[in-house]
């Protein structure tokens, strides 16, 4: 089988664009021929080429920004590259085509166009996933895009296949979670020269609790930070960290007050992106999510696999990785007190902490290994195959591509007049106007 995933970044720092490597490697070992169609160079293609696995470069925007001129050239880029993905996927005839999350437009067309089936991927629950199309086509043309442009639907949990199947045909929407490559995540914490107690100015036996992610509302590190706080107070001996990028910023805002307001510049220390990730969570000891929401929760995967307990709020998709007890923590959502008092009973109970951390790994290697996750992917894309190529009407798709193609041209137009200087634009108007008194003569 040969199947292409097209991907809407390259940066491995994002969960989306790490699974959607993690299953190429891993199809790749069972047999598969993948191939990537990445935006731009970055950390996604040089993975790819360091596991031989081909890609080509079609550049896109998708998620820099939900303001209404970044959805222009959204819409725009979608139309002016949909002959370079029509022209790649017929010279390279795949069996399937993977497009790893809803917002991937010009990807849906072309392999309808192509009559080649498609499975668009979902990593968020639906109501999230709609704000890239919400303010411009609405839930309804969200959901028709969705539904006549798909064979099969992925959510990567249950709760995100839920929250699709009230909108969408059950009968297309599959779960799957995301796999975890847990030898190159072992490979990857113990090769990395990282002592983040050495680098932070720690003592070698601090207790370390760490949190992973973009600094986001989703997110919610001002929570995260007000637990330190508390924390703090009882157990002087532990330290926070937080790696990933700053995003939002009313997120990052909240974030700094909080730890303005708790006095945590030495206790709560805010690394931002970090390579190291896999280094960092190993040499934590526990590991903190306050998320509102996940599709599923990779990073917590990843620390649970590296032997870090996890104590986490049982958000949506997060909830369905742990077992309470079992391998890790969870606490009501929002509950931060709750938080608070997990974390301080596993650094009072070495014992219990070893025990969730043992089980941690055996759960993840057990339910969430990347090859298990490649096998569950070919039984989905054996189901798109069976259901043929999406069913849209090729008179839509006409009229799809011939609107896309009309706000490509005036986004380029507006490029032109913003790219005037202002002598320039008096002149054009000028020009216009003696134009437009010609004709009235």
């Amino acid at each position: 089988m040969k199947t292409l995933h097209i991907f809407h970044n390259s940066d491995l720092k994002n969960g989306v664009d790490k699974t959607t490597c993690t299953l190429m490697v891993a199809l790749k070992k069972l047999g598969v021929e993948p191939i990537a169609v990445v935006p731009k160079s970055g950390d996604v293609t040089d993975y790819l080429q360091s596991q031989a696995i081909r890609y080509r470069l079609i550049p896109y925007s998708c998620c820099a920004s939900r303001a209404e001129r970044a959805q222009f050239k959204f819409y725009g880029d979608s139309f002016a590259q949909l002959d370079s993905l029509i022209t790649l996927i017929h010279q390279e005839s795949p069996d399937i085509i993977h497009i790893n999350t809803g917002h991937l437009l010009h990807a849906g067309i072309a392999a309808a166009r192509e009559k080649v089936p498609a499975i668009w991927h979902i990593h968020a629950p639906f109501a999230e996933d709609l704000s890239r199309y919400e303010p411009t086509v609405g839930a309804g043309g969200y959901i028709h895009l969705l539904k006549q442009l798909s064979s099969q639907i992925i959510g990567v949990s249950a709760d995100v296949s839920k929250s699709l199947s009230k909108y969408l045909p059950p009968d297309r929407i599959k779960t799957l979670y995301n796999g975890i490559d847990v030898e190159e995540l072992l490979r990857s914490a113990k090769s990395s020269s990282t002592d983040i107690r050495a680098e932070l100015g720690l003592s070698a036996d601090a207790n370390l609790v760490i949190g992973v992610g973009r600094i986001s509302a989703q997110k919610d590190f001002a929570a995260f930070a007000r637990i330190a706080a508390k924390v703090s107070k009882l157990k002087p001996d532990c330290y926070f960290i937080i790696a990933g990028p700053r995003q939002e910023p009313e997120a990052i805002r909240l974030l700094e007050d909080e730890i303005a307001r708790g006095q945590l510049s030495n206790r709560l220390f805010v690394l931002g992106p970090r390579d190291d990730i896999a280094a960092l969570a190993a040499q934590s000891t526990i590991f903190l999510s306050t998320a509102v929401f996940e599709g599923q929760g990779i990073a917590a995967l990843e620390a649970m696999a590296l032997d870090t307990p996890p104590v986490a709020m049982a958000c949506s998709g997060l909830r369905e990785c742990i077992v309470h007890e079992h391998d890790g923590i969870l606490v009501d959502p929002g509950d931060e007190d709750s938080a608070v008092m997990a974390i301080v009973r596993l650094l009072d109970d070495p014992e219990l902490a070893q025990k969730l951390a043992t089980n941690a790994r055996i759960s993840v290697v057990e339910k969430f290994s990347s090859r298990e996750y490649a096998k569950q992917f070919l039984k989905i894309a054996d189901a798109a195959i069976a259901y043929g190529p999406a069913v849209i009407s090729l008179q839509e798709l006409d009229l799809l591509s011939g609107l896309l193609g009309q706000i490509n041209n005036a986004h380029l137009r507006l490029l032109n007049f913003e790219q005037q200087t202002l002598g320039q634009r008096i002149k054009r108007i000028l020009w216009e106007l003696r134009q437009k008194l010609k004709v009235r003569i």
